[in-house]
């Protein structure tokens, strides 16, 4: 029973690291990011609307989707052998 939980732990944290990553990659270069209450802010609008910004907060979320993807590599291979 506990290898059932482990793989839906394993699971729900593959899941995770998927939304998150499209979130993050997609998000800065969105409508969303453009109306957001912090961007209406005058000091933060120019940095959160600068590409730096932009680009580094992308750059975490395609790295945690290759933190995923990797993972669920090993996610199959540990389900195979079970």
């Amino acid at each position: 029973m506990a290898g059932v939980n482990r793989a839906w732990l394993k699971f729900l944290y593959l899941l995770y690291c998927v939304e998150a990553g499209v979130f993050l990659l997609l998000a800065p270069w969105s409508l969303l990011w453009i109306h957001s209450y912090f961007a209406q802010i005058p000091g933060l609008r120019e940095l959160l609307l600068s590409g730096y910004l932009r680009g580094a907060v992308s750059g975490f979320g395609a790295i945690l989707l290759m933190t995923g993807a990797v993972d669920f590599a090993g996610f199959c291979r540990a389900m195979k052998r079970t």
